[in-house]
């Protein structure tokens, strides 16, 4: 899998390749998000401009032809520079001028960056696809960093990055089957919780309406209430129902320390955390840590970290 990157340094990059002598195999490699996002940089570079340009030609018939020409990805343009001659060539053949081409331009780089981010289109790298009339976020990083002393919960810090895939979704919900309530941290987001035959599912409202291709954190605290009450813990884990593309666990036990420490992945409620393996055990890191990273999961399966003490 390739390295991180921020959908925002995926959008900068896009706009420095689109700038100046536009697309070249030496310019994408200086821009180490799209790269990422794209496949790495150990695709060859045929690779890499193929997948681009499957990603421009996916989009509406105009954004495409207009995005392949600023890129100077075409006969007509490639090798013209700079930008603004591209822009001259295109806006010939469209009959506007060239503000009018940069004005197009804006709207179709976000549609580009969609497509790349869910990875929804033909020749994609990423092993899941993100059809947007049926999720409306992408998660691009979650995060979870659990505190546990002598074997009791004090808390769980959630920070959730994600990308929304169209306009005016309204908040996103998270179901568990304990009754604390999550500490919304920051003033973008709150919290209404709802009573369900199983559990509890709290909502997260964003102030207004998400917005197609914007990307928001989401972070909260869930603290036991009482930590005189032995609410024992012996793993910390999510079910991934919207695509995720990154996802570290962290758990710091504070006293005692368990005997056995794994992660798991891929599982079912019902078969997590399962049993640990030579390649599942984990190791106690500096300050008593156990740490787990994960990469594109979906489907509803459950990932974390569990242990026996």
């Amino acid at each position: 899998m390739a390295g991180r990157y921020e959908p925002e340094d995926v959008r900068g990059d896009l706009l420095y390749l689109r700038k100046g002598p536009g697309y070249s195999a030496g310019r994408l490699a200086s821009r180490p998000a799209l790269t990422a996002v794209l496949g790495g940089a150990s695709e060859p570079p045929e690779v890499l401009r193929e997948r681009l340009e499957s990603a421009i030609q996916s989009l509406r018939d105009a954004d495409a032809q207009l995005l392949l020409g600023s890129f100077g990805l075409t006969a007509e343009t490639g090798g013209v520079a700079p930008l603004w001659a591209r822009r001259d060539r295109i806006g010939a053949r469209l009959g506007i001028g060239r503000e009018a081409v940069a004005d197009r331009e804006v709207g179709a780089i976000e549609h580009l960056l969609t497509q790349l981010i869910t990875g929804w289109y033909p020749k994609s790298p990423i092993g899941i696809r993100v059809p947007e009339s049926h999720n409306g976020v992408v998660q691009h990083a979650v995060s979870l960093t659990t505190l546990v002393r002598d074997r009791r919960h004090l808390e769980t810090r959630h920070h959730y990055r994600f990308f929304a895939t169209f306009d005016g979704a309204k908040y996103l919900a998270l179901s568990t089957g304990q009754p604390a309530s999550p500490i919304v941290l920051g003033t973008d987001f709150t919290v209404r919780t709802v009573a369900t035959q199983s559990g509890y599912l709290h909502q997260f409202w964003h102030r207004e309406p998400l917005r197609r291709g914007q990307t928001y954190d989401l972070e909260f605290r869930i603290v036991n209430p009482n930590e005189n009450d032995p609410y024992w813990i012996t793993e910390e884990g999510l079910a991934f129902h919207e695509p995720t593309r990154f996802a570290a666990f962290k758990v710091v036990f504070i006293g005692d320390a368990p005997k056995l420490i794994w992660r798991y992945e891929g599982l079912t409620s019902m078969e997590r955390p399962g049993l640990p393996t030579e390649a599942s055990t984990l190791e106690l890191g500096e300050m008593s840590q156990a740490t787990a990273t994960f990469h594109d999961l979906y489907g509803g399966l459950f990932h974390g970290i569990a242990w026996d003490w």
